[in-house]
């Protein structure tokens, strides 16, 4: 709780927007596939209480909103797919055929558990909503990480709503600051975690629906 207020603090003190999402040019790199293990969001069950919170976000036009079908918790991003990897954020089919080996490996024994969505925050690139699990989530990536010789990823695992898509350094409007901070105390839902998935995304579309490359069930 205290990471996702901090969070918060910051954004309101900053006050600055950035270029957020995979479209982002600067991100790519030239790339057309990226890589990651996630948790599916199961948002269309969700639909009643994450459409205010929509409502809210999109009268500004910077705001891009995810589609329930685009929305899940991010565990560690994999890199680009490539035949031959060149750089630390590309990655070949035969390293992930190998991640989902270690995957699997690591997620044998790691009990089935619940995250409660509630609340929207925001960073300079996105707005999203918290994901409070008593720090399940962190052990997953942690486990992850070690087993398949990945990063783990800084900052708390969230549920994307939308992406900021503004020039870097773009003054955030007191309005949208106001706009979230209404619903800075707003419960979702509650989704068991009982799989990652491996997914491939097209970066040539806009919200693609992301391809399920293995799904590997937690005990």
């Amino acid at each position: 709780m205290e990471e996702y207020e901090s969070v918060w603090a910051r954004f309101v003190r900053g006050c600055r927007l950035e270029f957020g999402g995979h479209k982002d040019p600067a991100w790519q790199g030239g790339h057309t596939f990226s890589a990651s293990l996630i948790i599916p969001g199961q948002a269309s069950r969700f639909h009643e209480r994450l459409e205010p919170l929509r409502e809210a976000l999109r009268p500004f036009p910077f705001v891009s909103l995810h589609p329930d079908h685009f929305m899940h918790i991010t565990l560690i991003l994999l890199g680009f797919l490539v035949d031959e990897p060149e750089g630390e954020n590309e990655v070949s089919r035969e390293r992930l055929r190998e991640i989902e080996e270690r995957a699997r490996v690591a997620l044998y024994g790691f009990p089935t558990f619940t995250v409660r969505l509630a609340n929207l925050n925001a960073f300079p690139g996105a707005a999203f909503i918290e994901a409070h699990d008593g720090g399940m989530l962190d052990e997953l990536r942690a486990a992850l990480s070690v087993s398949c010789g990945l990063k783990k990823p800084a900052g708390p695992p969230h549920l994307t709503l939308a992406y900021f898509q503004a020039p870097d350094g773009k003054e955030a409007p007191e309005e949208l600051i106001s706009a979230i901070a209404r619903y800075r105390d707003w419960p979702i839902g509650e989704i068991t975690v009982d799989n990652v998935g491996m997914t491939l995304l097209d970066l040539r579309s806009d919200y693609p629906v992301p391809k399920t490359l293995a799904r590997m069930p937690l005990e």
